[in-house]
């Protein structure tokens, strides 16, 4: 597998004041696969029909919003948890921060290990914005319906 990473260049001051300009490294958006396509490469590896596929996910996406909401966290195997992360401003007395003043900033997602091992053969292709224009398309392999 593969990620296109661009670069990006932050000048900040250093402990001397000294202002410096490094560089780093940044991702790039590859091809995108939508939810048409996704139910397509599911129901060509499976015995559900695309129809079948979609009207799951639309189901899991639902059902997903309404436990979030809530306040339940959400673990699929093999993919990982999801949960809400809350936060407020800070407060020199824990006794000051009321509900209130808590507030949900974001969902939280971290992938579970099976998926993370997807990392681990990653290797970086730059992306180069002059030649993005003339990019081939990867393809999606999909296992023959048997």
């Amino acid at each position: 597998m593969s990620k296109y990473y661009g670069t990006w260049k932050k000048k900040f001051k250093t402990k001397t004041g000294e202002e410096k300009e490094l560089y780093y490294a940044c991702s790039r958006k590859g091809n995108i696969v939508d939810f048409k396509r996704l139910t397509e490469i599911i129901s060509e590896q499976s015995t559900l029909s695309a129809a079948d596929v979609g009207a799951c996910l639309i189901a899991l996406a639902e059902n997903m919003k309404f436990m979030l909401d809530m306040g339940d966290t959400i673990r699929l195997d093999n993919i990982g948890t999801f949960s809400v992360a809350v936060t407020s401003e800070g407060f020199e007395n824990p006794k000051d921060i009321t509900a209130d003043k808590v507030k949900a900033t974001k969902i939280v997602f971290k992938p579970d290990k099976d998926l993370r091992s997807v990392l681990d053969n990653f290797r970086f292709v730059s992306y180069d914005k002059k030649m993005a224009r003339y990019k081939g398309v990867i393809s999606h392999k999909v296992k023959d319906k048997e």
